[in-house]
């Protein structure tokens, strides 16, 4: 079948078939909900942490500035009880930006310091939940064209040149 549509001037890959584009509808509609649910589970341990865990002062030390939203993300330097440093990445919104040597609240678990979050800034688990309604929806919005797509084209009958199954 490959062949006769090859001989009959159809030269689109396998990106083209409506197995693969199908394929890549379902994997998407499934690992939005999986994002969603996985930066569910980030954020109620971030928000579990900000209720729980330790306080202490950290310094800004670096802030990256990209151009995209996602590069929004600075580094937070602050001391372990046992002398440590640590460290910790958050996001920073758009209205709020950091500055490095700014001082800012750090909490951290008092089993394991190195697991801690900024007081005031998101976490990466929100990004996740972000991007998981992206995919589904876009997912989503795909995959109804595509069935309308193949609802009219079923109502059209035969394309010409093709003959009739059955």
């Amino acid at each position: 079948m490959a062949a006769s549509k090859r001989a009959m001037g159809d030269t689109r890959g396998f990106l083209h078939s409506r197995v693969f584009q199908t394929l890549a509808i379902v994997l998407m509609l499934l690992a939005g909900p999986v994002a969603v649910v996985v930066g569910s589970f980030m954020m109620a341990a971030d928000s579990d942490l900000l209720q729980n865990g330790e306080r202490t002062s950290g310094t800004v030390t670096e802030v990256d500035d990209g151009r995209k939203a996602s590069d929004h993300r600075f580094r937070t330097d602050y001391l372990a009880p046992d002398g440590t440093e640590q460290r910790v990445w958050a996001d920073w919104p758009l209205d709020g930006k950091p500055a490095v040597g700014d001082v800012v609240t750090v909490i951290y678990r008092a089993d394991d310091p190195g697991t801690a979050v900024l007081e005031g800034y998101d976490g990466p688990g929100t990004s996740v939940v972000g991007i998981g309604i992206v995919l589904t929806g876009v997912s989503l919005l795909i995959g109804t064209a595509m069935l309308v797509g193949v609802l009219l084209r079923a109502g059209r009958g035969p394309e010409p040149g093709e003959t009739p199954k059955g």
